[in-house]
C-alpha cells in the first residue's frame, strides 16, 4: 500500500508540474502575441510624412517646375495609408519628370516619376515661360563663374553697333533683372551649346513671358549684352539705370 501511495503521489506531482509548465508556456506565448499585436497596431498608426499633390500635375512636368510652382505639400498620414514607394524627401524629384498625371491629393510615389534624372532645358520651363540661346563672350560676363540655376542682371550696350549706323549716343542700360540661367557653355544642360571654361559660347536664358521673346532676340542681335551675377541669396532689387559718356564722366 505504501509503495502504491508513493507512486500515486509521484504521478500527481508530475501532473501538477506539467500543468504548471504548460500554463507558464501559454502565458509567455500570450505575452509575446500581445506585444506583437501592439507593435503591429502601433506600426500601422504611426504618423508618416509623405508628399501630396496640391493641384493637377500633368505628365511630363519636371520636379523643378513642381517645386517652383509650389504644386505639392507635406502631409502626415497613418503608416497603413501610405502607398508603396511613397516619397517623403523633395530632393528625390529634382531632375525627374512625372510619367503620369498626378491628381490633387494624390501621394507622390516613385512609380509616378522617371527613374533617371534629366537636365533637359524644356523640363525647366512651363506655361508662358520660354528659353532662348544668346551668344556672349567672357569679356562681357564671367562665364567661368556662371552655372545653370544662377540669377543675373542683363544689361545692353548701344554703342559700336548702333552709333555706326546712326543710332545716336552710346549708352549702357539695364535690360532685364533677375534672369535665370538655364545652361552655360562651361557647364550647361545642353552639351551642344559650345564654348568652354573661360571662353565664349551660348547661354540659355529663361524668359518668363513668351511675349518678351522678341525683345530678347532683338537685343541679342543688335546690342552688346553684358550680364552681372546676382547674390545667391538676399539679392536686392536692381535699380533702373542708364550710363552714357556724360554720366560716367560726371561721376568722377
Amino acid at each position: 500500500m505504501s509503495s502504491m501511495a508513493e507512486r500515486l503521489t509521484t504521478s500527481r506531482g508530475w501532473a501538477i508540474a506539467l500543468g504548471v509548465g504548460a500554463a507558464l508556456v501559454a502565458g509567455i506565448l500570450l505575452l509575446v502575441y500581445l506585444n506583437s499585436y501592439r507593435d503591429s497596431v502601433a506600426g500601422e498608426t504611426a504618423p508618416t510624412t509623405v508628399l501630396v499633390a496640391k493641384a493637377l500635375i500633368p505628365a511630363g512636368t519636371s520636379g523643378t517646375v513642381i517645386a517652383t510652382k509650389d504644386l505639392y505639400q507635406a502631409a502626415t498620414l497613418p503608416a497603413k495609408e501610405v502607398k508603396t514607394g511613397a516619397i517623403a524627401d523633395p530632393a528625390f524629384i529634382d531632375g525627374r519628370v512625372a510619367t503620369t498625371d498626378i491628381l490633387p491629393g494624390q501621394q507622390f510615389t516613385t512609380a509616378e516619376f522617371s527613374t533617371a534624372t534629366t537636365e533637359a532645358v524644356d523640363t525647366k520651363i512651363t506655361g508662358a515661360q520660354r528659353a532662348i540661346s544668346v551668344s556672349i563672350d567672357n569679356v562681357h560676363g564671367s562665364l567661368s563663374q556662371l552655372r545653370a540655376g544662377d540669377h543675373i542682371d542683363l544689361y545692353i550696350g548701344l554703342g559700336a553697333r548702333s552709333s555706326s549706323q546712326g543710332g545716336g549716343q552710346a549708352l549702357v542700360k539695364l535690360f532685364r533683372e533677375n534672369v535665370v540661367v538655364l545652361a552655360t557653355p562651361a557647364g550647361g544642360a545642353d552639351p551642344s551649346i559650345g564654348g568652354g571654361e573661360g571662353g565664349s559660347g551660348n547661354m540659355i536664358l529663361r524668359i518668363n513671358n513668351s511675349k518678351d521673346a522678341a525683345d530678347f532676340a532683338y537685343a541679342a542681335d543688335n546690342t552688346q549684352l553684358y550680364f552681372v551675377i546676382r547674390p545667391a541669396a538676399g539679392a536686392k532689387k536692381t535699380p533702373q539705370d542708364t550710363a552714357t559718356i556724360s554720366t560716367v564722366a560726371g561721376s568722377r
